[in-house]
């Protein structure tokens, strides 16, 4: 873990603390949060302007995507922006972003 690029991310994500779908520190996933956000990956379907939000979030993210990998991240991630997306009217950039401060792919920030 680059730990520099940790503290920063905690820091950043200070910002969205009153979003309970967004992590307070992106190396700790609880189980219970994780199925909250697959429940909205699974249930949530975005109208054809949503899910161009969705794809350019993708395009604007560091990993081009909610994580570097199609692992368990991602579909957590993936309800995380539906539901942002859907319900909070997030706009790409802000997704992004979210994603980005919640990288835990525990490298270098390339």
């Amino acid at each position: 873990m680059d730990f520099e690029r940790y503290q920063g991310q905690v820091t950043g994500l200070v910002s969205y603390r009153r979003l309970a779908v967004v992590l307070p520190d992106p190396y700790d996933v609880s189980v219970r949060v994780a199925k909250r956000l697959l429940r909205y990956q699974r249930a949530i379907r975005l109208t054809r302007l949503q899910q161009a939000t969705y794809r350019q979030a993708m395009r604007l993210s560091d990993e081009h995507g909610p994580c570097c990998c199609r692992c368990w991240r991602w579909h957590v991630f993936e309800g995380q922006a539906r539901y942002l997306i859907a319900r909070g009217n997030y706009r790409a950039h802000q997704i992004a972003r979210i994603w980005d401060l919640e990288d835990g792919c525990g490298g270098e920030h390339t």
